[in-house]
């Protein structure tokens, strides 16, 4: 960010806990509502939803059981947050 003109840069680590009613409920949305959308994006409905199915399924036996309880998946998140500034006048 500092190669690009902005100044005072620092960045922050937040960590949040995040948590899906169910691991099928978390595979949906990595392959359906992020960039991972384009791995099924040939395929007709039925097939898209017995990949998810299947990858549920094969997910769920990875996670660590502190994660998984009452049928819901919950786990810590970290992201990077970079707060900086660009001065007035300086081009994008």
């Amino acid at each position: 960010m500092a190669a690009q003109g902005f100044q005072q840069v620092k960045v922050s680590t937040v960590a949040k806990q995040i948590t899906f009613p169910s691991v099928l409920d978390y595979v949906r949305f990595q392959l359906v509502a992020t960039p991972m959308a384009g791995l099924l994006r040939d395929r007709d409905p039925d097939e898209r939803q017995n990949t998810i199915l299947s990858i549920a399924a094969e997910t769920q036996s990875f996670w660590d059981q502190e994660y998984l309880r009452n049928g819901r998946l919950s786990f810590p998140k970290e992201s990077h947050v970079p707060p900086a500034y660009r001065a007035q006048g300086e081009a994008n």
